[in-house]
């Protein structure tokens, strides 16, 4: 049906695919439009350096050391709907930026890479049904989306249409100068230009080195002290292998956010199971290294590159061992895309086993993996409702020079006016 669809007329195909992604994005998160709020940052730091500062002048603020023009825009776009309606902004623009790979990868620009439409729909079904809940239709966090978007258009075959390349390069664009994930696609860039050797590539690397260039401006002048990542060589190896194991090998092939049900660490002998774990996650990723095509290296790259970065340099509160908390189940963002990554890795490893009956008894296992997690829990918790409806009155009626503490999502997070971020 698709095909069909797709041969008459194309732009209709690639609606009804946005139209099917959302419907699942929503089920999964209802709340986020039966009675949308803002979460961390969107009310703390987005909507009130908006809302008091202006949001064409809160545009390039820097935030913990980067720019975030995305998250900044849509404060921007949302102001003229008024605060009431600002949260379902915010919230459409998550959703947006979500399904966007989805559709992109459905495009024709992706017909060479992967032929058969039954696995790119696959694909786009593992990057939208593996977990996080930082991530369902957030635009606070939607540049880990927008990281996944900008991958996949460094990787795809250049369109030959006009439209086409603006898209392209408006969208990596957007992605160097919202957060850090461009500091690893630049590597990634580099790397694909020597691979591929064309000039479009060369074109999109220039962008992504401009925003790796504001990027590390801003940086250059942030006043964020480094974290403590861990107690010693010994606890951080431990943190380490339990990252690994839990947070993206286990989490992805059950298809769960860390810590959910299908876990090692804190079982008898957990390090054990965890570096055995690994080892066998390093096999197959070093397999896929040497023997996957080009373009799933490099987004495996891209993936893995963003989760050690966020370990590298993770924002966990003052005080705390940044690897503790990540190896506990913390952060999910950091590791989202190293999840997709590695769960397509193994699809693709064992599309190359020797035998059809073998093929398609580990494709099945792996499935039923993947769903227990979903039967499980599809639905996300939903959010407290702090009513924004009464606190977008309380603040529209107290007007920008007023001083308000509002309580939003998640819990103990304060929407403060004057901001303070």
């Amino acid at each position: 049906m698709y095909h069909r669809l797709h041969a008459l007329c194309p732009f209709a195909a690639l609606i009804a695919v946005a139209a099917v992604a959302s419907a699942v994005v929503i089920s999964r998160r209802p709340d986020a439009f039966t009675y949308p709020q803002f979460y961390a940052e969107d009310g703390t730091c987005w909507f009130a350096d908006a809302y008091v500062k202006g949001a064409w002048q809160a545009l390039f603020i820097s935030y913990q050391g980067h720019f975030l023009l995305q998250t900044r825009l849509v404060a921007l776009i949302a102001m003229p709907f008024g605060v009431l309606n600002a949260p379902l902004v915010y919230n459409l623009s998550g959703l947006a930026i979500q399904i966007a790979p989805v559709v992109f990868f459905m495009s024709n620009r992706f017909r060479k890479v992967a032929p058969s439409i039954w696995v790119r729909a696959a694909l786009c079904g593992v990057y939208l049904l593996i977990p996080s809940g930082e991530l369902q239709i957030s635009n606070n966090d939607a540049q880990f989306h927008l990281a996944v978007l900008a991958a996949l258009v460094l990787i795809a075959p250049p369109s030959p249409r006009w439209w086409g390349r603006a898209f392209d390069v408006a969208t990596v664009a957007f992605c160097a100068l919202t957060g850090g994930c461009v500091f690893v696609l630049v590597v990634a860039a580099v790397i694909w230009c020597w691979v591929r050797r064309q000039r479009w590539t060369v074109v999109l690397s220039g962008v992504l080195f401009v925003g790796f260039a504001a990027q590390l401006y801003s940086l250059a002048l942030a006043t964020r002290l480094p974290a403590t990542l861990g107690s010693g060589p010994l606890d951080m190896a431990k943190d380490l292998l339990f990252i690994g194991s839990d947070r993206v090998i286990l989490a992805g092939v059950f298809a769960e956010e860390a810590h959910t049900h299908v876990f090692v660490n804190g079982l008898p002998h957990g390090a054990v199971l965890a570096a055995a774990i690994c080892l066998v996650g390093l096999a197959v990723v070093a397999f896929a290294a040497l023997r996957a095509p080009w373009e799933l290296r490099l987004f495996a790259l891209i993936g893995f590159g963003i989760a050690a970065a966020g370990l590298a340099s993770p924002l966990v509160p003052a005080g705390t061992k940044a690897w503790d908390i990540l190896a506990a189940g913390g952060d999910d963002r950091y590791f989202f895309m190293a999840e997709v990554a590695w769960v397509v890795i193994v699809l693709w490893a064992l599309g190359q086993l020797p035998r059809r009956w073998l093929r398609a008894g580990s494709f099945s296992l792996v499935a039923a993996a993947f769903v227990s997690g979903l039967v499980v829990a599809w639905q996300y918790p939903a959010f407290v409702n702090y009513h924004w409806p009464q606190e977008s009155a309380e603040i529209t009626s107290a007007g920008p020079d007023a001083h308000l503490s509002l309580p939003i999502n998640p819990p103990s997070w304060q929407l403060l006016l004057p901001p303070d971020c």
